[in-house]
C-alpha cells in the first residue's frame, strides 16, 4: 500500500512540475513578442571619414594613412551636410614578431586604445602612431559621436583600416 501511495504522489508531483515549466515557457514567449513590438527602429549612423577624404574603411597605404590621420576624423550625411565630430575611441593593433620559449617565431598583435575628444588624435598619438605604423597593422575608429548643424547628437559610423605598403 505504501509503494502505491508513493507512486501516485510521485506521478502527481511530476505532472505539477511539467505544468509549471510549460506555463513559464509560454510566459517567456509572450514577453519576447511584446519586446519585439516595443523595439524602436534602428537609427542609421552618420558616415564618417578619415581626414578630408572619402575613405571610411578598407585597405590603405601607410603613407596615405599617416597624412590623413593628422587631419582627424570628419563626418557628413548623405546630403553632404557636415557634422562635427565630438569624440571617438581610437584603437591601434600593431602586428609584431615574437619568439616563444623555445625560439619559434610567432606573430602577435599589441593593442593600444585611447578615447579622443574632438575630431583629432591626442598629442601623444599624433607623434607616435605615424612613427610606429607599418603594413599589416589595423586601425579602428569606434564609438564616434557627431553633432548635426542643428546641434543634435548622433552616432558616427565605425571605421576600420588595414595598412598596406
Amino acid at each position: 500500500m505504501n509503494k502505491y501511495v508513493s507512486r501516485i504522489a510521485l506521478t502527481v508531483f511530476c505532472m505539477a512540475a511539467t505544468a509549471s515549466l510549460v506555463a513559464q515557457s509560454q510566459k517567456k514567449e509572450e514577453a519576447k513578442t511584446e519586446d519585439k513590438s516595443k523595439m524602436k527602429p534602428k537609427v542609421k549612423p552618420i558616415p564618417t571619414y578619415l581626414g578630408n577624404s572619402d575613405l571610411s574603411s578598407g585597405m590603405i597605404s601607410k603613407e596615405l594613412f599617416d597624412s590623413l590621420l593628422l587631419q582627424g576624423v570628419t563626418s557628413k550625411d548623405s546630403a553632404g551636410r557636415p557634422y562635427k565630430v565630438s569624440n571617438f575611441l581610437f584603437t591601434y593593433g600593431e602586428r609584431n614578431l615574437y619568439e616563444d620559449s623555445i625560439g619559434n617565431p610567432m606573430i602577435l598583435v599589441d593593442y593600444l586604445s585611447e578615447f579622443c575628444n574632438g575630431d583629432t588624435l591626442t598629442t601623444f598619438l599624433k607623434k607616435n602612431v605615424p612613427e610606429r605604423s607599418k603594413a599589416g597593422d589595423t586601425v579602428i575608429f569606434d564609438q564616434i559621436s557627431v553633432v548635426s548643424p542643428e546641434g543634435k547628437g548622433a552616432a558616427g559610423k565605425f571605421m576600420k583600416f588595414v595598412l598596406t605598403k
